[in-house]
Parts: C-alpha cells; sequence; structure tokens
C-alpha cells in the first residue's frame, strides 16, 4: 500500500487544498505541506519494510483485464530516491511561495498534483497507465506557468505544453502498437520485455520513446520550450521543472530503452552519445552568454542532462551509475539556484547580472549559499555533481575517448559561465538593487541547507548513493551485450 499512497496522497491532497481555502487563511498551504509530508512518510515506511531483492516494493492488480490494463507498481532505490526528491521538493515548494495570494488555492492543489503525476511516471510499469501520468504531469505545470509566471508566461506555457504533448504522441504510439501485438494483448512492461521484435522494430519503437524522453529531458534540439519555461515560471515552478519534470525524461532514459529496445539501444547509442556531447558543449555556450540569471540557469540543465544521455547510451557500469548520480545531484543543485534567484528576484525586482552585485556585502547568506550551489553545478570534489559527472566521463573513456574529451572540455565551459553568475551576484561594489536586499529568511534557509547538506554528504560519501543504485544498474546493463569492468 506505501506505493499506493505515492499517488493517491499527493492526488486527494490537492482536492484537499481546494476545499481548505474555504475554511480559513493559508488553510490549503498546511493541507498541501501535510500530503506532501504524508507521502514522505509512507515512502519510508516502505522502503524500511522491504525486500532485499531485486525490488524494495512490488504492487499489481487488475484494473481493465479484458483489454490487458492493469496497476503495475515497482520501487527499487532509484525509484525510491526519485520520489523522495519529488515529495521533497514539493514541500519546498509550498513554503517558498508563501508570498503567492492570487488562486492560491489552486496554486498548491497543482503543486500537490505535477508531485502525484510525476509518481505515477516513476513507479508505473504498466506502459499504458505510464502514458497516462506522462500526459497528466504536463497539465498542473502547464497550470503553474500560464497562471502564476512572470511576462509572456502564456507564450511560455503554449510552447512548454506543444513541445511535450506533441512528443508524447510518439510514446503512446510506440505503446499502443506493442500492446496491441501482443498475445495476449498486454501493456506490461515485464512481458513485453520478453517479446522479440526485429530490430528494425525495435529501432522504431525505440524513437517513440526517445523523442518523449529527450523533449522533456532536454537535449538539443528539442530544448527550446525549456529556457522560455523557466524564465516566465514562478519560483516554484521552476524548481518542479528543474528538479522534477526534467528528471521523468531522464529516468524513462534509464528505466525503458534498456528494459524493452536493447539491440536498437545499442544500435543507436552512438547517435546518442554525439547527441549528449553536442548538448553539453552547446548548452554551456549558450549559458554563458546570458544575462538573465533564471536563463543562465535553464541553459546549464541543458548541458547537465546531456551528460545523462552519455551515461544512458555508454551501456557500461560506470556511465550508467554516473547518469542515476547526475539526475539526482542535479535535482539538488538546479532546485537550490532556481530557489535563490527567485529569492532574490522578490527581493529586487530584476534578474538581470548587470543589475545585481555586491551580495556579499549586503547580504551573505545568501552569496555564500549561491557559491556552494554553484560549486555544485561546477561539478567540484566533494558535490555530488562532480561524483556523477566524474562517473560518466571514466565510463566514456571505456566506450569512446572523443566523447570523453568533450564532456572534459564542457568543464571549462561550465568554469566561464558559474563565475560569471557568482561574479555578478556576490562580488563588486553592491548595485543600487541590492543595497536594501534583506538577507535570507528562516524559511528559505532550511531547504537550502538540506538541498546543500544532500549535495555535500552524497558527495563526501559517494557509496551511500552507488549503493542505493546499484540493482537498478544490474538490471539496465543485463539485457545489454557488454563486458563489464
Amino acid at each position: 500500500m506505501a506505493l499506493i499512497a505515492q499517488l493517491l496522497l499527493p492526488f486527494f491532497g490537492g482536492f484537499a487544498a481546494l476545499l481548505a481555502a474555504r475554511t480559513g487563511r493559508d488553510r490549503e498551504r498546511w493541507v498541501a505541506i501535510a500530503a506532501m509530508a504524508a507521502t514522505l512518510a509512507a515512502l519510508a515506511a516502505g522502503v524500511a519494510l522491504g525486500d532485499d531483492g531485486r525490488w524494495l516494493a512490488f504492487y499489481r492488480a487488475d484494473w481493465a483485464p479484458s483489454f490487458g490494463i492493469q496497476v503495475l507498481l515497482a520501487m527499487d532505490g532509484l525509484t525510491a530516491a526519485m520520489l523522495a526528491i519529488s515529495s521533497g521538493l514539493g514541500i519546498i515548494s509550498v513554503f517558498i511561495s508563501w508570498h503567492v495570494t492570487h488562486r492560491s488555492a489552486l496554486f498548491h492543489a497543482a503543486i500537490c498534483w505535477t508531485v502525484a503525476a510525476a509518481n505515477g511516471v516513476f513507479l508505473s510499469f504498466d506502459l499504458l497507465i505510464f502514458a497516462f501520468f506522462w500526459e497528466l504531469m504536463i497539465v498542473p505545470a502547464f497550470l503553474l506557468i500560464a497562471l502564476w509566471g512572470h511576462g509572456d508566461r502564456e507564450a511560455a506555457a503554449i510552447k512548454f505544453l506543444v513541445f511535450n504533448a506533441v512528443a508524447g504522441l510518439g510514446l503512446l504510439a510506440a505503446v499502443f502498437w506493442m500492446g496491441a501485438t501482443s498475445d495476449p494483448v498486454t501493456f506490461d512492461a515485464f512481458a513485453l520485455a520478453e517479446t522479440e521484435y526485429s530490430e528494425t522494430a525495435q529501432i522504431l519503437l525505440l524513437l517513440g520513446f526517445a523523442l518523449a524522453f529527450m523533449v522533456k529531458l532536454p537535449v538539443p534540439p528539442f530544448h527550446a520550450w525549456l529556457p522560455d519555461a523557466h524564465t516566465q515560471a514562478p519560483t516554484a515552478g521552476s524548481i518542479l521543472l528543474a528538479g522534477l519534470l526534467l528528471k521523468t525524461g531522464a529516468y524513462g532514459l534509464f528505466r525503458f530503452p534498456p528494459m524493452l529496445f536493447p539491440d536498437a539501444l545499442m544500435a543507436l547509442a552512438g547517435w546518442g552519445m554525439a547527441l549528449g556531447a553536442f548538448g553539453v558543449v552547446y548548452g554551456g555556450i549558450l549559458a554563458c552568454g546570458q544575462t538573465d540569471a533564471k536563463r543562465l540557469v535553464a541553459y546549464t540543465s541543458v548541458a547537465h542532462m546531456s551528460i545523462v544521455l552519455m551515461g544512458v547510451c555508454g551501456g557500461v557500469h560506470f556511465a550508467l551509475i554516473g547518469a542515476g548520480v547526475e539526475m539526482i545531484a542535479h535535482a539538488f543543485s538546479s532546485s537550490a539556484l532556481f530557489l535563490l534567484i527567485g529569492a532574490l528576484q522578490h527581493r529586487t525586482g530584476t534578474r538581470d547580472l548587470r543589475e545585481l552585485g555586491g551580495l556579499q556585502k549586503t547580504a551573505p547568506a545568501f552569496a555564500t549559499s549561491f557559491a556552494l550551489f554553484f560549486a555544485a553545478a561546477l561539478a567540484m570534489p566533494g558535490t555530488a555533481n562532480f561524483l556523477g559527472e566524474a562517473l560518466v566521463i571514466t565510463g566514456m573513456f571505456q566506450v569512446n575517448w572523443v566523447f570523453a574529451a568533450i564532456a572534459l572540455v564542457s568543464l571549462v565551459v561550465s568554469v566561464v559561465y558559474a563565475t560569471r553568475l557568482i561574479g555578478g551576484i556576490a562580488f563588486g561594489a553592491p548595485k543600487p538593487a541590492v543595497e536594501n536586499a534583506p538577507d535570507l529568511h528562516r524559511y528559505e534557509l532550511w531547504p537550502i541547507a538540506i538541498l546543500g547538506l544532500c549535495a555535500l554528504v552524497f558527495g563526501l560519501f559517494p557509496q551511500l548513493l552507488i549503493g542505493w543504485l546499484w540493482t537498478a544498474v544490474e538490471a539496465a546493463l543485463q539485457p545489454l551485450i557488454v563486458v563489464q569492468p
């Protein structure tokens, strides 16, 4: 029941938040927090009582057996980590949005529903149910951007919707074809993994899945929606986009292509690594030219998620473990940076680096936090980001040294954009916009402290995270023909 709770508690928590707003001020906020805290508690109980085998928890129940549809949920270490991030970021999003009063009940319901839909993506192994949650996830995220965003928020929301909805059609087409051609009809991913498809069929099916995953990830040329969505989204929307929705694309790539289409993945792996290598450099170069702090961090996400694509396509232990670590580490660092930029914009009214500066003199906690998380974004030793990128690059040297060298070059590019951001915000003489800006408040400090602690603990004690991901990596590698290190 712990797995069902991951879906139902935040889903009905959203409706409860809508109703709670009628009973008193701020009730919807506390109801949303309570729903996601209960979801975290149920997850902790499920992990504590979990098995030691392949799955920590497993749930199967018929829903529409005559159509081959069932509720099929499974959780291993990777899934548990993503579920914890999902509910944790949901709680943080509520706390740092206390200033939101416009349609507050719907705002907090949208946060809960985003968490519920993402949890469905992380847990579902019935492909039709997976596709349902994949499409459902777009709706509350669209609302967050369109109703509570900044600037030209409607255009950014429409772009987000069109890119992700259209890309999802390839996933739906592949899922329908696989289910319809199986005998008996089923959408069970474990049963479909045993089905033998021709290499051509596998490639076409993989392209349908990969299009949806790479748009959500995103990697060039499928990334055009991301900078506008991040720039115009409210702070909570940016946190959920970077820390959660992008990770559903990374999770899908990690989980399903090796399981369902191993021959096609091996045939197209070189193209995937090349696309990832291009994205790493391209995202970093574009980040260097930005003056909007949010847009700069958005382009860094393109670079970091391209590292994940390289790792998955690498198909060896080091690369896959690195991809898993990177997607978790990036959730910590990117969410914290968007939190900090949003808090700074709320105080100063600007995100323009040309109007900011000298923050270490007027708000030292702000400046220190920016320095910590851009050290993580730089993949400095001692952070979880360093562990993820180092493992991916090591794996790349086992597969193709050219792609490994490109990934190393991207680290030089990251120094440029990181120093531009931290220099533009923290150093120099205080600009007029920040002279009277108050430092971080307590409700902003505790999420920063938690995210920073996670980034450092998993970086300094890597086996905590690697051991947790090991069974998922082994399962991903099993269908592939690789030489183990």
